[in-house]
């Protein structure tokens, strides 16, 4: 009895949460409003004050809390394979990136090139880049950090110095800094500085691109299940929901149909070309084909404006100095005057169709050819779909497929299970719709615990340094817990423990002004190896959605591990809603739109505070990457920049088999945060369950 009322409580909490949500959506829809037509009044305003400046119009929440002393500025290191060709490394990005011009002569990513300044509180490009000298982007650094050679021993160091400085401001906010290896037998790094706006607003431009990388691998096919997506034991939070399996493959299936449908429609009626492939002229003799020309003709009318309007958006956002001399309705005439030209379409034409179509001869063939069509399928051919139908429901019933996709029951085998189960997840999503009001406020205000940690207490500079573990080897690992890992405990919650284990070291260091907490707010997400190497696609296709983790701490052991297991098979039922509306915020600033700024920048310094770590795991099939210029690339670290009241940014590389730390943290928690790189590295290779 005592369950039954406690599971009525919750309901009804769920349902109260639910109601007050409904009751705010009026109040955020006029947010979004007052937020959207401000903004765009603001962009107006600066851009006739400043016609020499492009504004920014960027919506993502580090483009908000940018500071000019804390900016976004991502980093990468490479560790390439060979000789070390400065000028061959330099021809590249300039060929590649700076110098690359698309079809119409227009440079292919102009932000490269322009410089980031703030106007009034916004970011905006100054539109004459002019004086671009790529020797101020592309540079060589020396292969010996204060009077000793470059090596394995002072790497991090060097990295670390070169990390903290600055990019003049006077120059577009990206470098590449090329550091050499003393000795010519051993790899040599490559450190790229990117601002996340030349990503956010260079449309074309890809990560994948910037670091001039390639996978020359096969990428893997991801098969749907009932458990979920298809996923190696370590990718615990990756692939985080699992995807509406029914609705797109019923969603699949009625494309493929109409486009099928419209090709068959389009072959019957309009077909310009013969087989030969010479150019056949469409003769209109009847109403019916008539009136079929016209709808082709007005599809291919839309299909071709809205390419167009997406091309011309493109080549504006290029170069602010693009002007189109064709408006929009001499676009839809010209397009819709080539149609018409293309099939010889006028009203001469139109007028003989009809004449033809009314003629009594002709009507009367039109309804013989119904009659007979009707009577020899309905009538005559009646025995023998009855035929095809017995067949396919034996296959069906048999094989549980049939050959004769035509028949009824072909199309019910296919159809009805889809539609009940597409309607089953619809259920289900409409469920975890009702619960999201409360889980989100659960997981932002009731959960995160209150307990100080020595985070909090520390003031901070804006300036980064980094650190990175050696590489580790997930063979010898798994060797050490042969039998340990299974859907009870996974190697991710292994690699995690020992993370908590590590950030629990370096919170002890500091254990006599602040005891360190059991419990640590911090922010995860995941980023998949193709962030690096895809260069085609959504650029935030590779990006997922971020969860609130309640992180242990404490020294890493099985009962450890099995406490973390809980906590993210809890985050997998309970953050639904929250993951995917982080990514709905990544793709399109879905969140960011619906306040005005300055409440935004309010809320963000508050859930940074309460959260000043975030984790990113970092994870692909295998650890192959080549560069543009040929050479091998051992292997590539990001380093996600820790911005607002979050202080701390942990990313955990998993490429293959090869395990890797990179730490990146403001210049006051030096130098002790080096201690997380070295006590992941000892728990990773000594911790046994």
């Amino acid at each position: 009895m005592e369950s039954f009322w406690q599971e009525l409580k919750s309901l009804l909490k769920t349902l109260l949460c639910f109601v007050v949500a409904l009751m705010l959506m009026p109040l955020l829809l006029l947010s979004f409003l007052c937020a959207h037509f401000g903004n765009e009044l603001v962009n107006y305003i600066l851009s006739i004050k400043y016609p020499n400046l492009t504004i920014s119009k960027s919506k993502k929440i580090r483009t908000l809390i940018d500071t000019q002393k804390n900016a976004g500025i991502f980093h990468f290191l490479l560790q390439v394979e060979g000789a070390c060709d400065f000028e061959q490394i330099k021809r590249s990005y300039s060929q590649h990136l700076t110098d690359l011009r698309d079809k119409t002569g227009m440079l292919r990513f102009p932000k490269l090139r322009q410089k980031l300044v703030t106007c009034w509180g916004h970011y905006a490009w100054v539109n004459d880049s002019s004086g671009f000298n790529i020797n101020n982007h592309v540079l060589l650094s020396t292969h010996k950090y204060r009077g000793r050679a470059v090596n394995e021993s002072n790497i991090q160091d060097y990295v670390s110095e070169l990390a903290t400085k600055y990019i003049p401001s006077d120059l577009p906010q990206w470098q590449v800094i090329v550091i050499p290896s003393s000795d010519g037998t051993q790899p040599y790094h490559i450190l790229i500085k990117l601002h996340h706006l030349i990503i956010a607003e260079e449309e074309d431009l890809h990560v994948g691109e910037m670091l001039l990388l390639h996978d020359n691998d096969t990428k893997s096919v991801l098969t749907l299940n009932d458990g979920g997506l298809g996923e190696s034991p370590s990718q615990q939070l990756s692939h985080f929901v699992r995807q509406p399996e029914h609705i797109s493959r019923l969603v699949h299936h009625v494309l493929h149909l109409v486009i099928c449908r419209w090709q068959q429609f389009i072959y019957e009626f309009e077909s310009l070309e013969t087989p030969d492939g010479a150019s056949n002229s469409v003769q209109v003799r009847s109403l019916s084909q008539l009136l079929s020309l016209i709808l082709i003709v007005l599809v291919n009318v839309a299909l071709g404006y809205w390419r167009s309007r997406s091309k011309l958006l493109k080549l504006k956002r290029r170069s602010s100095g693009f002007r189109n001399d064709v408006g929009r309705l001499m676009t839809i005439r010209l397009l819709l005057n080539r149609e018409l030209e293309q099939r010889n379409l006028s009203w001469t034409v139109a007028r003989l169709a009809l004449y033809n179509s009314l003629q009594p001869t002709n009507l009367a063939k039109v309804w013989t050819r119904f009659m007979w069509r009707l009577n020899l399928n309905h009538v005559l051919l009646l025995p023998y779909h009855f035929y095809c139908e017995a067949l396919a429901l034996r296959d069906v019933l048999l094989r549980g497929q049939t050959s004769y996709t035509s028949t009824y029951c072909a199309r019910l085998h296919l159809y009805v299970p889809l539609l009940l189960y597409a309607q089953l997840e619809l259920v289900k999503i409409c469920w975890e719709l009702f619960k999201a009001p409360r889980n989100i406020y659960e997981v932002l205000f009731e959960q995160p615990t209150r307990e100080l940690n020595i985070l909090h207490q520390k003031s901070y500079a804006g300036r980064k340094i980094v650190s990175f573990s050696r590489s580790i080897d997930g063979t010898q690992l798994r060797e050490r817990n042969r039998g340990r890992f299974n859907d009870e405990l996974r190697e991710s919650d292994f690699s995690l423990t020992c993370l908590a284990g590590a950030v629990h070291d370096y919170l002890n260091t500091f254990a006599h002004l602040v005891p360190v907490p059991s419990l640590l707010n911090t922010t995860c997400r995941t980023i998949s190896k193709g962030y690096f190497t895809d260069r085609r696609g959504d650029k935030s296709e590779h990006i997922g959605g971020v969860v609130f983790l309640q992180l242990p701490l404490r020294q890493p052991d099985e009962e450890h591990a099995r406490h973390l297991h809980g906590i993210v098979e809890r985050i997998r039922r309970q953050q639904i809603m929250i993951y995917l509306a982080s990514i709905g915020q990544t793709k399109y600033s879905m969140l960011t739109a619906l306040l005005p700024h300055v409440l935004t920048k309010i809320f963000i310094n508050f859930f940074s505070y309460n959260f000043p770590i975030t984790i990113t795991e970092i994870y692909g099939s295998t650890a192959e990457f080549q560069s543009a210029w040929g050479q091998r690339v051992q292997d590539v670290l990001l380093f996600r920049p820790p911005q607002s009241k979050t202080c701390l940014s942990l990313n955990l590389h998993r490429f293959g088999d090869k395990y890797r730390l990179a730490i990146m943290a403001d210049t006051h928690l030096a130098p002790d945060h080096t201690i997380i790189a070295r006590s992941f590295e000892r728990y990773m290779e000594t911790v046994t369950l």
